[in-house]
């Protein structure tokens, strides 16, 4: 069986209870190829080719669509001082959101969002009114080659609208005090109207896993939220995605223990970024008894062990204890939740493998 056959096998629910590690690289592959900071050896490979030098399955994400605005809304970018300002201007008036450069690393922070009261809401339903998704599939084929049989090519669709309207236009503090307004609500389903288009188009393409790079937490999306504003939008591209025979992965991060039933029934079919304390709040045993027998469960290894600033027995305990907790259920998936940090230790993630072999036959 080929790796690729191995990781649909855990969807399918036809994989044996023999331990799988697929360790999803994206982020970590991202932040070091645009800073030259890959390991010796690697400055040139491609995200596939760093993944087979780990001795792992690939894992890599296409995102075969662009979002387009019309001149009649003017999107002015600057960078200048350790700065970012992304201005829109609509015939509503304008809206501002600003990013700070914090750290040795160049990570960007986002300090302000555009949605600051009221009255830019206006503004923002313009805004979102006149963006469309247009597929680009230009990339697709070489992507796909480049995988071949050692792994998927996800395609990643666009957040769902209630999480795109938290993360892009209002924020997770005063911006959470505008989520009942009748303004965001049109927002929302302006939103979910383009993206649901678009989801029918992704499922017209070939490839069997599409990803939904939600991040979802439970900090900030109850069961009720999630009830409402969610579940429905959930149902409806998992409908359509199961037409053609694809499977949805949802990304999740953080406390998410309420969240699995309620993805469950919404018919999702992966969960990517499940673990216990101290990043996550359930276990895989937890996940599996909350959320039934065929959610497929990713994730087991806490993104905070695989740092060289916890102690090596403390990880290797870690990455021991998942591959235990996973052994006999065909729908677990091991990896490090949610996805391998940028920081991370490049020796313990070559040493991965054979700890979870080991912590198996334990």
């Amino acid at each position: 069986m080929t790796r690729k056959a191995e990781i649909l096998a855990r969807f399918s629910g036809e994989a044996d209870g023999l331990p799988m590690y697929l360790p999803d690289l994206t982020l970590w592959y991202d932040w070091h190829r645009t800073r030259d900071t890959l390991p010796d050896g690697w400055q040139d490979y491609s995200l596939a080719q760093v993944a087979r030098a780990m001795g792992a399955p690939v894992w890599w994400v296409a995102r075969p669509w662009r979002v387009e605005t019309p001149s009649s809304v003017e999107i002015l970018r600057t960078e200048e001082d350790g700065k970012r300002i992304v201005r829109s201007q609509t015939s509503s008036g304008s809206l501002v959101a600003s990013w700070t450069l914090m750290g040795t690393d160049g990570d960007w922070w986002q300090t302000e969002y555009p949605v600051k009261t009221k009255e830019d809401l206006v503004a923002a339903l313009e805004l979102v009114n006149a963006r469309t998704y247009v597929l680009d599939t230009s990339k697709l084929a070489r992507m796909e080659a480049m995988v071949g049989d050692n792994g998927v090519l996800a395609i990643e669709i666009p957040r769902r609208p209630y999480s795109d309207v938290l993360h892009e236009l209002l924020g997770w503090s005063e911006g959470l005090l505008l989520l009942n307004e009748p303004a965001v609500e049109q927002i929302i389903s302006i939103l979910e109207s383009k993206l649901q288009r678009l989801v029918q188009e992704v499922a017209e393409l070939a490839g069997p896993v599409v990803l939904a790079p939600d991040n979802l937490d439970g900090q900030f999306i109850p069961p009720g939220a999630f009830k409402a504003h969610m579940a429905d939008s959930y149902r409806v591209t998992t409908e359509t995605l199961h037409q053609h025979d694809k499977y949805l992965v949802v990304h999740v991060g953080g406390p998410i223990r309420h969240l699995l039933a309620p993805l469950a029934e919404a018919g999702v079919d992966g969960i990517e970024g499940v673990c216990g304390p101290p990043q996550g709040d359930v276990t895989f045993a937890e996940a599996r008894e909350i959320a039934g027998p065929a959610l497929t469960l990713w994730g087991g290894i806490p993104q905070d062990f695989v740092h060289d600033t916890h102690d090596r027995e403390e990880f290797e305990t870690a990455v021991a204890s998942a591959a235990q907790e996973a052994a006999g259920d065909g729908r677990i998936i091991l990896g490090v939740a949610d996805r391998v940090p940028v920081d991370a230790d490049l020796g313990r993630l070559e040493a991965i493998p054979g700890l979870i072999e080991h912590g198996f036959r334990v």
